[in-house]
């Protein structure tokens, strides 16, 4: 009896062995488990950025999830617009800190100041007595004043639309790349995400083959700016 006892222990001993062993091998995952691994310095591109991170169609929406953008920072934004026979640049000097956004960019009617906060919008002219004011503010007035900088849109997209995604260098940093098809007009749209501070680095957007809009990041500053641009104006 006491030989039973023993065997059926050193079964139940080798059983558990076996279990942490194959555990430890595949970690619990299973066929639907998505891998996803970004490399966590260099540049790479080309075919070589396809080796080093597992970024598809598939897990790009879960992989930018991941990423967060930080507090504070400051950068300058080109967009650029194209039509038949033409185009026009805008050039935008961006500073945020916390829940605030300054924007400050080049018009016909001079400088233009666009400060959005948690109270709302002001806009005014450098030179000009006049503020313009709104109360009606979202988490996404500022990206859209920064000429759509914003990827929520792509993460609220049925991955059904998600044609192509990876990872490459764009404005000189590691980005996520993903390309889709707008639910409005059928715009062919690739952003450009970095992996280092989770800001949109980029956007092109194509009517077929003919590109009609980009917007470019330069290089961000993740100092936190001066706390005076972030003072609303006297109405």
């Amino acid at each position: 009896m006491k030989d039973k006892k023993l065997a059926i222990i050193s079964i139940i001993v080798i059983a558990a062995a076996v279990t942490v062993l194959l555990f430890s091998i595949y970690g619990g995952v299973t066929a639907d488990t998505a891998a996803v691994t970004l490399p966590s310095a260099g540049i790479v591109s080309g075919t070589d950025a396809d080796s080093l991170a597992d970024v598809n169609p598939k897990t790009v929406q879960a992989v930018i999830k991941t990423l967060s953008r930080p507090d504070s920072y400051s950068r300058t934004v080109t967009a650029e617009d194209y039509w038949s026979g033409g185009g026009s640049t805008t050039t935008l000097k961006v500073w945020v800190s916390g829940g605030s956004t300054r924007i400050n960019t080049d018009s016909a009617d001079g400088a233009e100041n666009i400060l959005v906060t948690s109270d709302g919008v002001y806009i005014w002219y450098d030179g000009s007595k006049d503020v313009f004011f709104s109360d009606k503010v979202s988490s996404t007035t500022a990206d859209r004043w920064m000429r759509a900088l914003t990827y929520e849109s792509l993460l609220s997209l049925d991955a059904s639309r998600i044609t192509g995604a990876g990872y490459t260098e764009y404005a000189g940093e590691n980005c996520i790349w993903a390309e889709y098809s707008t639910p409005q007009f059928g715009y062919r749209e690739r952003e450009y995400i970095s992996v280092a501070n989770g800001l949109l680095m980029g956007v092109e957007t194509y009517d077929g083959d003919t590109l009609i809009y980009r917007t470019t990041s330069g290089a961000p500053t993740l100092a936190a700016p001066d706390a005076s641009l972030f003072t609303p104006p006297k109405k």
